[in-house]
């Protein structure tokens, strides 16, 4: 599968630090306080346009652009944050927009994210670990987003992973490596490492906004899903499994610590 040169795709997260794995990096903060380097975002870039001897992302190489919604400020991550994010990702016609992020319904955040699938962008986030029998959470479970649950080295569903007819694919979530702001790598655990897979993959599809194109990428994946759990499609794995091989084993680059989600 060839690299992400010439691909741009989108982050909503906290900061991302300079690492080898990465290239140059167009951020932007929205929260108070400015821009501020997360461990959490970090990763996530890595496994979205990492490139490294023993490590790869899903796209290499491409051009990312990072809204941080945190800032390290208390009052960072909200609805309305989130939403300036994400109309900045709409002006800059991102195609395909990354959002490790869970929480309750929004309006606002309803709102925006419907702008977004109506122009034809992909926005994919994360199911959630509040575990199988918690309510969906968002923005994963609102229409037309591509929500992505997590499994470990043995094609499991992580336990804590959320559930429901929302869930589009299940992508590796545990027993991986990412880049750790500190430098180096550190092993991961939680649904919002494996969402930034398949944003990657998906980009790799879709170069511009457009909902046909966006249609077809999505089926392209699907085609490429390794059926897992009940036959067809299901509330646990939805279409089934993609982007397993890009997994990277936390022994194949020293990995340190685990780092959970919401860390």
């Amino acid at each position: 599968r060839g690299g992400g040169a010439g691909v741009r795709i989108g982050l909503v997260d906290g900061g991302v630090a300079a690492h080898p794995s990465l290239g140059p990096v167009e951020q932007r903060g929205f929260a108070p306080g400015g821009l501020k380097v997360s461990a959490h975002g970090t990763a996530v870039a890595s496994l979205m346009v990492g490139r490294g001897r023993a490590f790869r992302g899903a796209a290499p190489g491409a051009r990312l652009l990072v809204a941080d919604v945190y800032g390290g400020s208390p009052t960072g991550g909200s609805a309305a944050i989130i939403a300036q994010a994400l109309a900045w990702m709409a002006r800059s016609k991102v195609a395909v927009i990354n959002v490790s992020l869970v929480g309750p319904p929004n309006r606002t955040l309803q709102a925006a994210v419907a702008a977004l699938v109506a122009r034809g962008h992909l926005v994919v986030a994360a199911v959630g670990n509040d575990g199988p029998a918690a309510p969906p959470l968002y923005p994963a479970a609102y229409p037309g987003v591509v929500s992505v649950t997590g499994v470990d080295a043995r094609r499991r569903v992580l336990p804590e992973a959320g559930r429901g007819g929302h869930v589009d694919f299940a992508a590796p979530g545990a027993d991986m490596a990412a880049a750790s702001s500190q430098g180096g790598y550190v092993a991961l655990r939680g649904t919002s490492f494996a969402a930034p897979l398949v944003a990657g993959r998906l980009a790799l599809e879709l170069a511009s906004p457009d909902r046909a194109a966006a249609a077809r990428a999505m089926a392209g994946l699907a085609r490429q899903a390794t059926d897992l759990g009940a036959r067809g499609p299901d509330p646990t794995y939805g279409k089934g499994l993609v982007a397993f091989d890009l997994r990277t084993s936390p022994t194949a680059v020293g990995a340190g610590r685990a780092l959970l989600a919401g860390e």
